[in-house]
């Protein structure tokens, strides 16, 4: 998927689904991916709830970060 396709998708995400996510497009283990970053898990929970596991002929997975004081923050996956 050429950048052209990857930025159009993602706007069209934004627009359907909310502008207060992050959206990334990757190739992950069920072929190519949406990730759907949420900043919290009660935001994440509204985006998962809207969201179709499959959008686009892409799979989707919703993530946020949990804000913890450790430096290292690593996003948890809703799937």
């Amino acid at each position: 998927m050429n950048k052209l396709a990857t930025d159009s998708l993602r706007l069209k995400a934004a627009i359907e689904f909310g502008s207060e996510y992050l959206y990334t497009i990757r190739n992950g283990g069920h072929g190519a991916t949406l990730y759907i970053h949420a900043d919290n898990k009660s935001s994440a929970s509204r985006i998962r709830s809207k969201a179709p596991d499959y959008w686009e002929d892409l799979f989707v997975i919703v993530t946020y970060y949990t804000h913890s004081d450790e430096e290292d923050e690593t996003p948890v996956d809703l799937q």
